[in-house]
């Protein structure tokens, strides 16, 4: 196994590196069961449902390691309007910036505060480096 897959596998305590975001308790525990990372998607869970979901995934999995993802809003206001990059950038509260660069300062990720927001590049996953997000793009893998 390449090394930093041993590393993953490592600091995420799992057998193998797959991370399984899902809506459903069953997948997150079977996906965690079986070696791997399950992720509970709760964003719109109320305080209550979450507590009751976590006990129920808790019970399955005897000790291994899932997550919660509860940054990631189950629904987007505006989704689906013809809206520009600036006029979608506009929209992020700077409540939610500033949660965002304390977070990655906190864990020391680098990041450019100015490019922190700008929606026209994405981080490309191989290289970390940005990569545009227009459909004419391409991307050799």
């Amino acid at each position: 196994m390449p090394t930093e897959v041993s590393d993953i596998c490592e600091r995420f305590g799992i057998d193998l590196p797959l991370f399984a975001f899902s809506h459903c308790r069953d997948v997150v525990a079977a996906v965690t069961n079986a070696g791997g990372f399950g992720v509970l998607g709760a964003s719109s869970h109320t305080p209550e449902e979450l507590e009751h979901e976590l006990a129920w995934i808790d019970a399955q999995v005897n000790g291994r390691p899932y997550g919660v993802d509860i940054v990631v809003p189950h629904k987007l206001v505006g989704a689906g309007e013809a809206a520009s990059r600036e006029e979608l950038a506009q929209r992020v509260p700077e409540a939610h910036k500033e949660f965002v660069r304390g977070l990655l300062a906190e864990h020391g990720v680098p990041a450019d505060p100015e490019e922190l927001f700008v929606l026209d590049r994405v981080p490309d996953a191989a290289t970390g480096r940005p990569c545009s997000t227009s459909r004419s793009a391409t991307r050799s893998g």
